[in-house]
C-alpha cells in the first residue's frame, strides 16, 4: 500500500534536488568572466593567490563531479520512478 503523501515527498526533495544542482552549474559557468580576469600578482605582500589556470582546473574539477552527481541521481530517478517512488 502506498502512501500518497510520502511518494509527493520523496518527488519534491528530488526536484529541490536537482534543482540545487542546476542552480550550482549556472554559477560554475558564471566564473569563466571571473577566472579570465584574474591577474598575476604583483609584488609580494605574503599572501599566495591562485592562478588563472589553477581557477579553472579547480571549476572543471568541480563540473565533473557535478555531473557524474547528476548522472548518479539520473539513475536514482530511474529507480525510484520504477518503485513508483515509494522510499
Amino acid at each position: 500500500m502506498q502512501i500518497d503523501a510520502v511518494n509527493r515527498k520523496a518527488r519534491q526533495k528530488y526536484a529541490s534536488f536537482v534543482s540545487a544542482m542546476d542552480m550550482v552549474r549556472e554559477a560554475l559557468d558564471n566564473l569563466t568572466p571571473v577566472i579570465a580576469k584574474v591577474r598575476k600578482p604583483s609584488g609580494s605582500s605574503g599572501w599566495t593567490v591562485p592562478t588563472r589556470e589553477e581557477l579553472a582546473g579547480l571549476k572543471r574539477t568541480a563540473t565533473e563531479e557535478l555531473e557524474r552527481l547528476r548522472a548518479k541521481s539520473k539513475k536514482y530517478e530511474a529507480e525510484l520512478v520504477s518503485r513508483e517512488w515509494r522510499l
